[in-house]
């Protein structure tokens, strides 16, 4: 993943095309986004900090929050993947959708399925084997049951 790389940054708020480089040459966030592609990657906030949580989008004011050593210890791949699927949530929240709509699980929010969805298809589209797709899927804060739902739900 040459084309794809992460600056060093520290604990700060930064824009994120200064934070991560070759999001611009992704299909689906070309897709997603559109002409507004290179303005959002200009324009959306990327706020490093020591949170507990690893990766996410505060509902609040849109940035995407990183943990700090998330960061810096995730591979290329991983971090490329977690960020496609967290400026799906940015343009969610511009559309109005709700991101922790407390209604659903995680594995059964409209808005993890939408984003997933398009981060397998940003997985294939890398040549990410389905097998490693499959452990991509899997985190921490969900059962293997719920595993398996998420999987079933966003690949084909």
């Amino acid at each position: 993943m040459q084309w794809f790389r992460v600056n060093k940054v520290g604990v700060g708020v930064y824009r994120l095309s200064m934070v991560f480089k070759g999001l611009e040459t992704s299909m689906v966030l070309q897709r997603v986004f559109g002409e507004e592609l290179k303005k959002v990657l200009n324009e959306t906030l990327v706020n490093i900090n020591r949170h507990p949580w690893i990766i996410w989008v505060n509902e609040e004011n849109g940035e995407i929050n990183i943990n700090e050593d998330y960061l810096r210890e995730n591979d290329m791949q991983t971090m490329h993947l977690d960020v496609v699927h967290e400026l799906i949530h940015v343009k969610q929240l511009s559309e109005g959708k709700e991101l922790f709509d407390a209604r659903f699980s995680y594995v059964d929010r409209p808005t993890e399925i939408e984003a997933y969805r398009l981060t397998v298809e940003e997985a294939l589209d890398m040549g990410l084997s389905r097998e490693d797709i499959v452990d991509y899927l899997r985190v921490d804060w969900v059962t293997e049951e719920e595993h398996q739902r998420l999987v079933k739900a966003v690949m084909k």
